[in-house]
């Protein structure tokens, strides 16, 4: 009798792209996107069709943070050549003159939600440490469909991890140090 293996698990990425950005500047790492989740998903027991990947992030204003504003253009100019991935945009308001994303965790949570109730996929990958999210978990999990969770290094919610099926680990060792500015 032949070996039937299970089917593919489709699946959906949504990077909380600022979250990401945060914390391996706080941990002076430089990683490759592409790098980082392959080596995830390689830790899943399973065999998965990556659908599409979907960056959350805001861009800063051009005359507050010209410098900041160049950058992170830069890169999202890049990002948006990459094969699979999509950028989802929020924005920044400023109080006091202090940078607040906002708008970036709806669209997030928003887009997981109709994502899986149109059936999209079977699993999605989260990279966030967002605590606030979390809730979204349970509505994805009432609709049959499985997540799972980068567990980003120093700023991962026990929240986020306790509602997820899967626990992946930081595949650190693909990441390199960067030097401080």
């Amino acid at each position: 009798m032949p070996i039937v293996k299970p089917p593919l698990k489709r699946c959906i990425v949504f990077v909380d792209g600022a979250n990401l950005y945060k914390t391996l500047k706080e941990l002076s790492l430089w990683c490759d996107y592409n790098l980082l989740i392959k080596a995830s998903l390689e830790q899943l027991d399973f065999d998965i069709e990556l659908i599409r990947i979907y960056f959350y992030t805001a861009i800063p204003d051009q005359n507050r943070e010209p410098e900041n504003y160049r950058k992170t253009l830069s890169f999202l100019t890049k990002l948006q050549k990459w094969n699979n991935w999509e950028l989802r945009l929020g924005r920044i308001v400023y109080r006091n003159g202090v940078p607040t994303t906002k708008g970036v965790d709806a669209k997030l949570v928003s887009d997981a939600i109709f994502f899986a109730i149109q059936d999209m996929y079977d699993l999605a990958l989260f990279i966030t440490g967002d605590a606030d999210i979390a809730y979204c978990f349970e509505a994805i999990k009432l609709l049959k469909k499985q997540i799972a969770i980068l567990q980003l290094p120093k700023n991962f919610s026990n929240e986020l991890t306790n509602k997820a099926d899967y626990k992946i680990d930081f595949p650190e060792k693909i990441c390199s140090k960067r030097k401080k500015v």
